[in-house]
């Protein structure tokens, strides 16, 4: 305009010459038009020069109606729910998938190992472990008792460890009973038994003389001897009636180890105890955070990415990059969750478009809006200003002509 307004007042001096006059009214015609189109762009805005002209700061007085405006275009125009729909779809196709997460294979590994290590440090195992202890201990209290027992029952029979219980507890007897203080408690007991016996006549006269002649040591040297030989014999002889009695009492009993009330009570309030012995809670939150820092540190080492994490992406991108079908139902069911969420929360974008909107005062919004379109509005005054000059020149070479 400050072109077109030099040019009108300079070319006052030669109106009177042809050339002179169509250049006047060219610059007069211009000087119109950017005039005219700045008070119309300016009126959009704000009052031009402040004057309360009708029609003018249409922003302004009219922001609710421009906001609506905005957002229904955005909602039913530019972003509707078919657009965004078809976009999705076309990104969730399987070889753009699969195209995609070959090329950030290496994003995807970091991710993972990124993730890992989030999810290991954030995991509530104060919230966790008395949940799982719970579990535990119902799963333990809920045992079968007569199960467990008849498990053991078969396993002890089938391996021929009561057998082997037996060898070992009759090592053990001939342990101790070779000991000085066991041959010394067998004469005791012997001389007391044989003082005790109550025979008359000859039975009696042979009784006194074996009491006198056996000394408490021999008598327990003498049992001990035969109690050590059946022992031995016991342990080297499987057909040794002594053993082969015990051997089927002790079938028997496991046999009937399931059904014994006493042992299934006693193990039933065994099971009841055992966590509150164990201190199963406070045991499993410390083996649990012990097993957090090995894993996190675990996770932290290169290998992690590269022998396991690396490696399993990539053999997933190759198996559906052979098989993109694969891919179809996962990729249908994210379509589908998709398209729900675009339903549900479509009308949120016009809210979210309002609610920011509703966030500027008017003064801010024009001076984002010029910020924005600023060069675009001055070549608007520009464009009026050249189309004025032109116009004005062809009227003006009009005039003359007729």
């Amino acid at each position: 305009m400050g072109i077109m307004a030099a040019g009108f007042a300079a070319t006052f001096p030669v109106v009177g010459y042809g050339a002179g006059a169509l250049l006047h009214g060219g610059f007069e015609a211009g000087l119109v038009g950017g005039l005219a189109d700045w008070f119309a762009v300016t009126a959009l805005f704000r009052r031009p020069l402040g004057l309360p002209i009708p029609h003018t700061a249409l922003l302004p007085r009219n922001r609710d109606k421009v906001v609506r405006s905005l957002v229904s275009v955005m909602e039913n125009e530019f972003l509707t729910k078919k657009s965004i729909k078809d976009k999705v779809n076309e990104y969730l196709a399987p070889e753009r998938v699969v195209a995609l997460a070959e090329r950030h294979l290496d994003d995807a590994t970091r991710g993972v190992v990124a993730l890992s290590d989030y999810i290991l440090r954030r995991l509530p195992l104060d919230r966790v472990v008395p949940v799982l202890a719970r579990e535990l201990e119902g799963r333990i209290r809920g045992l079968d008792s007569a199960a467990a027992l008849r498990i053991v029952r078969d396993e002890t029979l089938s391996r021929g460890y009561e057998e082997r219980a037996l060898l070992f507890l009759l090592a053990k007897a001939e342990e101790v009973v070779a000991r000085d203080e066991v041959q010394l408690e067998l004469g005791n007991m012997a001389s007391q038994a044989l003082g005790s016996v109550q025979a008359k006549g000859l039975m009696g006269f042979a009784v006194n003389a074996f009491v006198g002649f056996m000394s408490e040591e021999k008598l327990g040297a003498t049992l001990q001897n035969v109690i050590l030989a059946n022992l031995r014999d016991m342990q080297v002889f499987e057909e040794h009636p002594l053993r082969r009695l015990i051997l089927a009492e002790m079938r028997k009993a496991l046999e009937n180890l399931p059904e014994n009330e006493a042992v299934l009570k006693g193990l039933d309030s065994a099971k009841a105890d055992l966590p509150q012995r164990l201190n199963l809670e406070a045991q499993l939150l410390g083996w649990s955070e012990e097993l957090r820092q090995r894993a996190i540190a675990f996770v932290r080492e290169e290998r992690f990415a590269g022998e396991i994490v690396r490696p399993a992406l990539a053999g997933l991108v190759a198996r559906y990059k052979e098989e993109p079908a694969e891919l179809v139902p996962l990729l249908d069911w994210a379509q589908a969750r998709i398209s729900d969420f675009v339903e549900k929360n479509h009308s949120r974008i016009g809210l979210l478009v309002r609610e920011n909107l509703d966030k500027l005062d008017n003064a801010t919004l024009i001076e984002m809006i010029e910020d924005k379109i600023g060069g675009d509005l001055q070549w608007i005054r520009v464009n009026g200003a050249v189309c004025g000059f032109l116009i004005g020149v062809v009227l003006e070479g009009i005039n003359l002509f007729f």
